[in-house]
């Protein structure tokens, strides 16, 4: 895929995260379970770093999964700050924190395997 187009999709998956965490939500996700927000955060963060990775791995960036890792940590934080300072329905949840760091992680270990897998195939 070509670097432009990647790039575009981590951006606007950027954007769209920001929007959707602090808009107003009527009938939030529901799976059935009692961490329904939880769940929605880790698959969120991970894909937001799975794009990442990809758009600075294109950009041929130096350690694009650290850079990656960081950007997505970092922003989560940030989002869950500014959900608990300038929105009336959401707050600053230290758990959301946390899933997105968990989501961020797990994604994370996938890109590292599937990179030793490729490297010791050659």
């Amino acid at each position: 895929m070509p670097k432009k187009i990647v790039l575009i999709l981590a951006i606007g998956y950027t954007i769209v995260l920001a929007i959707v965490s602090l808009m107003a939500i009527t009938s939030p996700l529901n799976i059935g379970t009692n961490y329904d927000d939880k769940i929605f955060h880790i698959f969120a963060y991970g894909i937001l770093f799975i794009l990442w990775y990809f758009a600075l791995l294109r950009l041929k960036t130096i350690k694009p999964i650290f850079k990656a890792v960081l950007f997505s940590v970092f922003y989560g934080i940030i989002i869950e700050v500014l959900q608990g300072q300038f929105t009336i329905v959401r707050k600053l949840d230290i758990l959301d924190v946390l899933a997105n760091c968990i989501g961020v992680m797990i994604a994370s270990f996938f890109i590292i395997i599937r990179n030793r897998t490729i490297v010791k195939k050659l």
